[in-house]
């Protein structure tokens, strides 16, 4: 990309960026919250530093998510230290050590999907003295098979081993990922919802206390006014995925 397109990219982006905070503000509003009660994870997967940079300069944002580890793991080092980095893709036990060393600066997990993820997390984190780490459950809402996360009758369960059984992570509440177009329907976030009251209840925590991390580009406004405090959004700001020879999908 010659340095021209690369300023005006980086211009599209910081434009997108303030259009969907508009946005958020805009459904928060609907649902009787304060804007500053939902957070925007901005999915830079694919796209390159300039824009994730500009978007940072212009918009003052400063939560950024990946996909992937290695991606990951090349961007922050090249990034301000002050963002904080959501790590929402399917996590394997053999990266987890290579994620955590690689960026300091990593705020939240979101993707833990099963009990074995969870230790080496725990197991890690406490190996690199870091402080402990925040992580969500991923659930699938959706019963589609190419879906990660646990059932939703084993959310309670895991929940509770990462709360209790994992003292070097912070449990924080509950994710979940579209249909298999990336956007969801009410059925799926109603799926969240009721599992934030099992797990709550089960806790002994407030469901104020549980986050809900749900919504992307496609179904953020709809996430929110049914009570996602986390959206993960990643194309309407950044612009299509490029992923080389198929579809651009977010």
């Amino acid at each position: 990309m010659s340095a021209p397109a690369a300023v005006e990219a980086g211009m599209a982006a910081a434009a997108a960026m303030k259009e969907v905070m508009a946005r958020v503000k805009q459904a928060a509003e609907r649902s009787a919250r304060l804007p500053t009660q939902v957070r925007v994870v901005a999915v830079s997967k694919t796209k390159p530093t300039s824009l994730i940079k500009a978007v940072y300069d212009s918009t003052g944002h400063r939560s950024f998510g990946e996909n992937y580890v290695q991606e990951l793991i090349d961007k922050a080092p090249q990034l301000p230290e002050d963002i904080e980095w959501h790590f929402i893709g399917n996590l394997q036990s053999n990266k987890v050590k290579q994620l955590l060393s690689g960026v300091p600066n990593l705020y939240m997990v979101e993707s833990v999907d099963d009990q074995k993820i969870a230790n080496h997390l725990d197991r890690a984190v406490g190996s690199l003295g870091r402080n402990p780490l925040k992580v969500l459950v991923q659930v699938n809402t959706s019963g589609e098979e190419s879906k990660f996360g646990v059932e939703p009758s084993g959310c309670v369960e895991l929940a509770k081993h990462v709360k209790l059984g994992c003292p070097n992570l912070v449990f924080s509440g509950l994710m979940t990922i579209g249909m298999l177009d990336y956007s969801s329907t009410p059925e799926n976030f109603k799926t969240l919802l009721d599992c934030r009251k099992k797990v709550c209840a089960e806790l002994g925590m407030a469901e104020e206390e549980c986050e809900l991390s749900m919504g992307m580009s496609a179904d953020f406004e709809q996430a929110i006014e049914m009570g996602s405090t986390n959206v993960r959004i990643g194309s309407t700001i950044f612009g299509a995925r490029e992923y080389p020879k198929k579809s651009n999908i977010d």
